[in-house]
C-alpha cells in the first residue's frame, strides 16, 4: 500500500518507497461517488512515463471532515489566546467535530507572553479539567516545552483560525521545514490565508504533519444526529446517567445531572453556554 501525501487540482501526489509518483484518479472512482483524499492508503499502478494511475482506495480508519484528510493519528489545536483574542465557541465547535471523528486531540494555546497567568489558569481550568492534553506557548520567549516530542511516530493533522501563529509554531519546532506564514492585519485583526492546499510533510519514516488552511468559521455539517452534539461534549456524559430522561438535552428538563454538575461547578459554564449555542444554531438550520 502507498499513501496519497498530496493532492492539488486532480492530481494525486503518492508516496511510494520514499519516492513521490503523481498518479490520477480511475473514472471508476467517480461512479462509485468516492474522491481520494490526503492521507488515503492506496495501489497504484506506473506508466511508461513515470506517472501513475490509483487504482484502489483502502478503508478509511477514520476521516475528518475539514479539511478532508484519512487515517491520521492525532489532531494538534492552536488557538492564540491574544492577538486574536481567543474564540471559545469555535474552539469548541472544532472539539466538537474532532471527537464525533474520534480523534485524539491536543490543544497548544499560543502568545502566551501577551497575557497574564490567571488568563492560562482560566483556560487550563475549562479544558485540562476536562481531560484535554494542553500546551501553553510562545514564539517569542525561550521555553523548555518540547513540542516536537508531541509528534513522533504519529500522523498529525494541525489547525487553527487564521493568524494564531500555526506556521510560525511549526517552523520553530521543525526548522529544517519552511511552513508559510502571514502576518495578522492590524485594520481588521484577522491573520491572511497562507496555506492554500493540503500536504503531508515527512519528518521520519513514522512521522507525518498536515499544515491546514486556517479557518474562521466552522459551519455544523458534520452533525448528522441532533445526539451528536450532546454525546461529544464529553465531560458531559459522566453525569448525563443521572437525568431522569434517557434522551434529556440537559436544557429545560427537570432532574437533569448534567445542570446539577454545572451549578455545583464540577462542569464548566463557558462549555455549557457554548453547547447551548451550537445547539441553537443546528436546530436553527434543520429548519430550513
Amino acid at each position: 500500500m502507498d499513501r496519497i501525501i498530496k493532492s492539488h487540482r486532480g492530481i494525486y501526489y503518492v508516496e511510494q518507497n520514499n519516492k513521490v509518483i503523481l498518479c490520477k484518479a480511475r473514472g471508476v472512482f467517480r461512479d462509485r461517488d468516492i474522491k481520494p483524499i490526503v492521507g488515503d492508503l492506496v495501489d497504484i499502478s506506473i506508466n511508461d512515463d513515470g506517472t501513475g494511475y490509483i487504482e484502489k482506495v483502502y478503508e478509511r480508519k477514520n476521516q475528518l471532515l475539514r479539511p478532508p484528510l484519512a487515517n491520521i493519528d492525532q489532531v494538534i489545536i492552536i488557538m492564540s489566546l491574544k492577538d486574536p483574542k481567543i474564540n471559545l465557541n469555535l474552539l469548541d465547535k472544532y472539539i466538537l467535530m474532532l471527537e464525533k471523528s474520534n480523534l485524539e486531540i491536543k490543544i497548544i494555546f499560543n502568545k502566551v507572553d501577551l497575557v497574564k497567568d490567571k488568563d492560562m489558569e482560566y483556560i487550563s481550568s475549562i479544558y485540562a479539567n476536562i481531560g484535554y492534553d494542553i500546551y501553553f506557548n510562545s514564539n517569542v520567549k525561550e521555553s523548555n516545552l518540547s513540542l516536537d516530542r508531541l509528534f513522533e511516530d504519529k500522523i498529525t493533522a494541525v489547525v487553527g483560525p487564521s493568524g494564531v501563529g500555526k506556521s510560525t509554531t511549526l517552523n520553530k519546532i521543525f526548522s529544517n521545514f519552511n511552513f508559510d506564514t502571514g502576518e495578522i492585519s492590524v485594520k481588521n485583526k484577522k491573520g491572511k490565508h497562507t496555506t492554500r492546499h493540503i500536504e503531508m510533510s515527512k519528518l521520519s519514516n513514522n512521522s507525518y504533519i498536515i499544515d491546514t488552511p486556517g479557518f474562521s468559521s466552522l459551519s455544523l455539517e458534520f452533525i448528522d444526529e441532533r445526539n451528536d452534539i450532546k454525546d461529544n461534549f464529553i465531560e458531559f456524559r459522566k453525569y448525563a446517567n443521572k437525568c431522569k430522561y434517557n434522551d434529556c438535552y440537559h436544557i429545560n428538563e427537570p432532574v437533569c445531572g448534567v445542570k446539577l454538575a454545572l451549578e455545583e461547578k464540577i462542569i464548566a459554564k463557558e462549555r455549557y453556554e457554548n453547547y447551548k449555542q451550537i445547539l441553537n444554531e443546528y436546530d436553527k438550520i434543520r429548519r430550513f
